[in-house]
């Protein structure tokens, strides 16, 4: 299906395309997650495809060449990902078997005389040996060919493999702008609006899973748990982590110590204004440094998100982490 971009992707859609005659054989789209990176690629790829482009450049939707993409077997365009698994969930790598198996779309030429395209998202979740496989198509690029890529995470993606690409950075919406489109797709008020795309970081697309109940209960369950920390001990918070995933929990840990910081120096939460109090209360319990220290912590933690060895450990580590945030804390008051 030809995915559309997000409204506020559109007129980043149609400067690239009136730039496409110079477009580099590799472009490498960064941005935070949730704000429709994807989407925007895929757009791309399809207008590029489109072989009746509209005025503007973006695909018709009505020739053959869109027909195909919208049915998901365009002959000049791959897309690697992360494959899902027996339990259906995203595996946590894109493997060097599935880079093989489009090693030889690489070197062909096109079966419609235009360009080929291949998408890789997100381009962190390449392992090592699928990077360094990646890295020599890119070094020895075929005429036509486009690789569009896109992430979150810049700093896991071998730095060979981002110097040989174009970097472009994706913004997201001004709030006013995500407000009404999340009331657009869930009719909710605006109140809710706010709250969701706070929670989100301002992530559209992360906020819409709000309006899901079965995401929002699971997102309310680990906020409890984190919100009952350090009162509760750190076995307990991780018995209640247990079986999420760390991509879900150590993101949301992460944007509660900011707002503890930004409590910590007089300033109101970003992601959680619903839990000031909470934070607030907790936020004098923390010394600066040591919530500083935590932070850096926890980005170190992320690194591994991915690929943790042994998620309770995991878990645990990550936790103990943010703890260390109360361990020089002044005496309340």
């Amino acid at each position: 299906m030809i995915q559309q971009e997000l409204p506020w992707h559109t007129p980043v859609l149609r400067d690239w395309l009136a730039g496409s005659t110079t477009l580099p054989h590799a472009l490498l789209v960064l941005g935070t997650p949730g704000i429709g990176k994807s989407r925007l690629l895929r757009a791309f790829a399809a207008a590029l495809l489109c072989e009746s482009p509209a005025s503007d450049g973006r695909a018709c939707g009505r020739c053959d060449a869109c027909g195909w993409i919208r049915a998901g077997n365009h002959p000049d365009l791959r897309v690697l990902q992360r494959e899902p698994g027996e339990d259906g969930a995203p595996a946590r790598e894109i493997r060097i078997d599935q880079f093989r198996a489009i090693t030889e779309f690489c070197v062909i030429g096109s079966h419609r005389g235009g360009r080929r395209v291949v998408i890789v998202d997100p381009a962190d979740a390449m392992n090592a040996i699928t990077a360094n496989a990646f890295l020599k198509t890119l070094e020895e690029p075929t005429a036509g060919l486009v690789f569009l890529l896109a992430s979150a995470r810049p700093d896991a993606i071998a730095a060979t493999v981002r110097s040989r690409c174009s970097v472009r950075v994706a913004e997201g919406p001004v709030m006013d702008d995500a407000t009404a489109w999340l009331q657009g797709q869930t009719g909710c008020t605006p109140a809710d609006a706010g709250t969701w795309l706070a929670m989100a970081g301002g992530a559209p697309l992360h906020a819409l899973g709000f309006a899901e109940p079965t995401l929002a209960a699971a997102h309310r369950a680990m906020l409890a748990v984190v919100a009952a920390l350090p009162e509760t001990s750190l076995v307990a918070a991780a018995d209640g982590l247990q079986g999420r995933d760390a991509r879900q929990w150590l993101p949301l840990l992460q944007r509660w110590l900011m707002d503890l910081g930004r409590c910590r120096a007089g300033a109101e939460p970003r992601y959680f204004p619903a839990n000031v109090d909470r934070l607030a209360l907790l936020a004098r319990r923390c010394d600066p440094r040591a919530l500083a220290e935590a932070g850096r912590a926890l980005a170190q933690q992320y690194r591994q998100v991915e690929h943790p060895l042994n998620a309770r450990l995991f878990c645990e580590e990550t936790l103990a982490r943010y703890l260390g945030a109360f361990d020089s804390a002044p005496a309340d008051g």
